[in-house]
């Protein structure tokens, strides 16, 4: 049976045909990259928000002194607050001489249950230290702003710093602090490390459950908590800086430690831990400079965060003689 030829309408309709079928591939791509897109900033919205905690409890129920504080953030100016605990000195008398910055972990704040942040403060008030611990950006009760791990927060310990130097006094009878140091813990004790390298004030740095680099610790959560495939975890971090103006890949610091020097450093690590490997705080100790004077602990049986309420007694003897041989003490303190 011999084929027709087709018609000229038949041919120019087959013509006119060709030009879609031509896009329908550049239409897929494009309809595929713009779910990418929507997904990708999707997962970067959950990660920078979530719904604020408030403190559950104040140092008074603690049986401890303390002012509620309101300072600025460094560069940006968001408000953060917090609260000022003056150290107790043998007899009862309030000291301000010496501050310890207390820095929190991620989507919690100053009082952190989980972590014993409000009953660690206690102990070291009752050491002779005063605390400043705060709710760092878009936590407690600070200003509403995005989560970025360290990379903004950064900003918050050192309005901290400035708040302890310059700020209205809390206790103006017992003065200023004359030397400051910091504790931080988790996502804390990585943005306390990030703010050290930039403010020398910050005299000696507590560091327990930090992370070396952030990055692999995200390309195992975001496809863990969103449940989608990991090709949507770079999408999602590039929205992130897009959106929040934040670089997930510039936290590493593992690479401002060697700065920290001649400073004292004590890195604490639970040997159980599963959510930010010991690995980490051997890899911040390695890149130290030659000649820093770094301490590590790694506290046996305790999980992610857990060291203190692990061996509460034993962790607060070890972290205030650091502090007390770091920081020195003067005739006031030992009264």
């Amino acid at each position: 049976m011999s084929s027709r030829p087709l018609s000229r309408a038949g041919a120019g309709r087959k013509k006119r045909r060709s030009p879609w079928l031509f896009a329908v591939p550049f239409l897929v791509a494009g309809a595929l990259a713009s779910g990418y897109a929507a997904i990708s900033l999707l997962i970067a919205k959950k990660l920078a928000y979530a719904p604020h905690v408030l403190p559950h409890s104040t140092p008074a129920s603690l049986g401890l002194e303390y002012r509620d504080v309101i300072f600025p953030s460094r560069e940006d100016h968001l408000q953060i607050h917090g609260w000022f605990i003056p150290g107790v000195l043998p007899g009862g008398h309030l000291t301000t001489r010496r501050a310890i910055i207390m820095v929190h972990g991620v989507r919690t704040n100053r009082a952190d249950k989980d972590a014993g942040l409000l009953e660690l403060s206690a102990h070291l008030a009752r050491q002779g230290f005063a605390v400043l611990a705060f709710d760092m950006r878009g936590s407690g009760a600070s200003a509403r702003a995005p989560l970025t791990l360290g990379y903004f927060e950064e900003r918050d310990v050192l309005g901290a710093v400035d708040f302890l130097q310059a700020g209205p006094l809390p206790y103006p009878e017992l003065g200023r602090p004359r030397v400051v140091g910091g504790w931080g813990v988790s996502m804390g004790g990585a943005t306390l490390l990030l703010a050290a390298a930039r403010e020398p004030a910050i005299r000696a740095i507590v560091s327990d459950s930090a992370y070396s680099n952030i990055i692999p610790i995200l390309e195992r959560e975001i496809p863990l908590n969103s449940r989608l495939p990991r090709l949507f975890t770079p999408g999602a971090l590039l929205a992130g800086r897009i959106l929040y103006g934040a670089s997930y890949y510039a936290i590493r610091p593992v690479d401002v430690i060697a700065s920290l020097a001649p400073r004292p450093v004590l890195f604490i690590h639970g040997a159980e831990d599963l959510y930010i490997s010991p690995s980490h705080m051997h890899e911040l100790a390695a890149c130290t400079a030659t000649g820093a004077c770094i301490q590590t602990w790694l506290v046996p049986g305790a999980e992610h965060a857990q060291s203190f309420n692990t061996l509460l007694d034993g962790y607060v003897a070890r972290v205030a003689a650091f502090y007390n041989e770091a920081l020195g003490t003067d005739s006031e303190d030992s009264a």
